[in-house]
C-alpha cells in the first residue's frame, strides 16, 4: 500500500464520522419536544365534520412546513455536492490514485439524499382518510399541538443523516417547523385588542341602552352594549345597534339600516344580545369564555353559537373564521360577518368590566408567547402573573421586565402618556411593594378597600400548569395592605 492508499482511506473515514452519535444525542437532548403517541380514528364523513376540519387545518399547517424543510433539505444537499465537486477538483493526486474514491463519495451523499427525501415524503403522504378527532376547546388545541408535535419528532429523527453538514440546518427546521405550527394555534388566545374610549354619541345612549338592558334582565352588561353599539355605528345613524336583521324586529323591513328608529334600533338590539347571552350560558360579567361566544353570536346571528357549541365547545377565533368561510360558500357570496367581531367590540370595553374578568391562560400572547417571564424559573412568578394580566386587560406590553418593586417605574417609564404615579390607587393600576418585591393588579377601589389580583402564593417558580392556579382575586383594606407591603406606590391609568 502506498502513501496515497493510507491518505485515501483516512479521507473517507473523515467523511464518515465528521458528527458522531454522541453529538446527535446531544443535540437531540436540547430540544423541548415531547413526542406521545396519538390515537387515531377513521372517519367516513370527514369533509363534513366542521370540527375535525378545524383541527386537521393546524396539521396542514405543519405539514406544509415539513413540505418545505424537505426542499430546502434537498437543496443543501445539492449545495454541499457541488462543494464538496469542487473541492476533489482541487485535490487531484488523490482522486488520481484511485478512481473509486469520487464515486464512493457521491454515493454517500445520494443515499443520504435519498433516504432525508423518502423520509420526508412518507411524513407528508398520509392516508386521505386519517384524521383527528378533537376534543372541546382546550383539548382541541391540546390534541393540535400534540399532533404537530409529532411531525416535528419524526421530522426530526429522520435527518440524521444531514449532521455531517452541521446542527444549524436542523435547528432551521424545527424552528420552520413551529412558526408554521404555532401561527395557527396563536390565534385562538383571548381578546388582546387595545382599549378605545366611546364616542360622544355612544355615551348620550347610556340611559336608553341602561332602559332596555333592565328591561330584557342584562344590565350588568351596558358596558358591553355600549361597546357592540360603538362597533357597529360608533352611536350614528337611525340604526345605531345594526339591528334591523335580527329577528326580534318586527316593525321595519329586516334589511340593512331597515330600522328608522334609534331607540327601537336599541330595544331590537339589546333583546338580540341578551337572547345571545342566554344561549351562550354566560355566567356573569366575569365569564369572558362565554361572553365571547354570546358576542360573536350578535354579529353572526345565534346559529353560530348553536353550531360552536356542538363541534368546539365555545368560541375561538378559528372557528369564528372557519364558520364565515363555511357561510361564504354556502351562500356564495364574498363576505360573510366580522371574524375578529370579539377583538373589535372588546377594545371598547373599559378597564371597570374587564377588571371583573379572571384571566384566559389559553391566551398564548398574554401568557407565553410575548410574556416576557414566560420561561423556566420565572413561571408563576408575580411578575409573569402581572404582565400576563396586564396584556389581557390593556391589550399592550406594560414595558416591564424586571422585580415586582420596579414594575411600576418600568410602567410609567414606557407609557408616561398612559400612566401616572400615586399614592391611592384607581381601578386598573399596576402597584409594587416597596418593602417587599411583589407586583400586581388593582380591579376595584371601593373606598379605602381595594381589590387585587396577583400570583406567587405558594413563593416559588412553578411548571405552567402549576403556575395557572397559583394566583387569587383578594380585597383589603388599604391601610392594612400598605402596610403589608411595606408600602405601595401606583402606576394609574389617565
Amino acid at each position: 500500500m502506498n502513501l496515497r492508499d493510507i491518505k485515501t482511506k483516512q479521507k473517507i473515514q473523515a467523511i464518515k464520522t465528521k458528527d458522531t452519535k454522541g453529538n446527535i444525542q446531544h443535540f437531540i437532548k436540547q430540544q423541548t419536544i415531547h413526542n406521545k403517541n396519538v390515537d387515531r380514528k377513521e372517519e367516513a364523513s370527514v369533509k363534513s365534520n366542521p370540527q375535525v376540519q378545524a383541527t386537521n387545518s393546524v396539521s396542514v399547517a405543519a405539514k406544509q412546513t415539513v413540505i418545505e424543510s424537505k426542499y430546502r433539505a434537498t437543496k443543501l444537499i445539492k449545495q454541499k455536492h457541488h462543494e464538496y465537486k469542487i473541492k476533489s477538483t482541487n485535490k487531484k493526486s488523490i482522486i488520481e490514485s484511485n478512481h473509486g474514491i469520487h464515486p464512493q463519495r457521491i454515493s454517500y451523499i445520494s443515499k443520504a439524499k435519498k433516504h432525508v427525501v423518502n423520509k420526508l415524503n412518507a411524513t407528508k403522504m398520509k392516508k386521505s382518510t386519517e384524521q383527528f378527532v378533537s376534543k372541546p376547546i382546550v383539548q382541541n388545541t391540546t390534541h393540535a399541538i400534540k399532533k404537530s408535535f409529532h411531525i416535528v419528532k419524526k421530522s426530526v429523527s429522520t435527518l440524521n443523516t444531514l449532521f455531517s453538514f452541521g446542527t444549524g440546518l436542523i435547528l432551521l427546521i424545527v424552528i420552520t417547523l413551529f412558526i408554521g405550527t404555532f401561527s395557527v394555534l396563536a390565534q385562538d388566545g383571548g381578546s388582546n385588542s387595545e382599549i378605545v374610549s366611546l364616542s360622544e354619541e355612544v355615551i348620550a345612549y347610556e340611559d336608553t341602552i341602561r332602559k332596555y338592558a333592565k328591561e330584557y334582565d342584562i344590565e350588568d352588561y351596558v358596558s358591553l352594549l355600549q361597546a357592540i353599539m360603538m362597533q357597529e355605528s360608533g352611536g350614528k345613524g337611525n340604526d345605531p345597534m345594526q339591528a334591523s336583521e335580527s329577528g326580534y324586529n318586527t316593525k321595519y323591513p329586516r334589511i340593512p339600516n331597515g330600522i328608522t328608529e334609534p331607540e327601537y334600533s336599541i330595544d331590537v338590539g339589546t333583546h338580540t344580545f341578551s337572547d345571545c347571552v342566554k344561549k351562550a350560558n354566560v355566567k356573569d360579567p366575569s365569564d369572558t369564555e362565554h361572553i365571547y361566544l354570546a358576542l360573536q353570536g350578535y354579529n353572526y346571528g345565534s346559529g353560530y353559537i348553536d353550531w360552536a357549541i356542538s363541534n368546539f365547545g365555545g368560541y375561538s377565533k378559528y372557528n369564528a373564521q372557519q364558520f364565515s368561510d363555511m357561510k361564504k360558500q354556502e351562500l356564495n357570496v364574498s363576505g360573510y360577518g366580522d371574524p375578529s367581531y370579539v377583538d373589535h367590540v372588546m377594545r371598547y370595553v373599559g378597564i371597570t368590566f374587564r377588571g371583573g374578568t379572571n384571566p384566559n391562560f389559553n391566551n398564548m400572547d398574554a401568557w407565553i408567547t410575548k410574556n416576557p417571564y414566560a420561561k423556566t424559573g420565572l413561571y408563576g412568578q408575580c411578575t409573569w402573573f402581572a404582565w400576563g394580566r396586564f396584556y389581557e386587560l390593556y391589550g399592550y406590553d406594560p414595558g416591564f421586565t424586571g422585580n415586582g418593586w420596579d414594575c411600576v417605574d418600568e410602567l410609567l417609564k414606557a407609557h408616561p402618556d398612559k400612566f401616572e404615579r400615586a399614592t391611592t390607587p384607581k381601578a386598573g393600576a399596576v402597584f409594587s411593594g416597596i418593602g417587599k418585591n411583589h407586583v400586581g393588579i388593582v380591579l376595584k377601589v371601593d373606598g379605602n378597600n381595594i381589590t387585587i389580583q396577583d400570583g406567587n402564593y405558594d413563593g416559588i417558580t412553578n411548571t405552567f400548569e402549576d403556575a395557572k392556579k397559583d394566583w387569587q382575586t383578594n380585597t383589603y383594606t388599604l391601610d392594612y395592605y400598605r402596610s403589608r407591603m411595606g408600602g405601595i406606590v401606583f402606576a394609574n391609568p389617565k
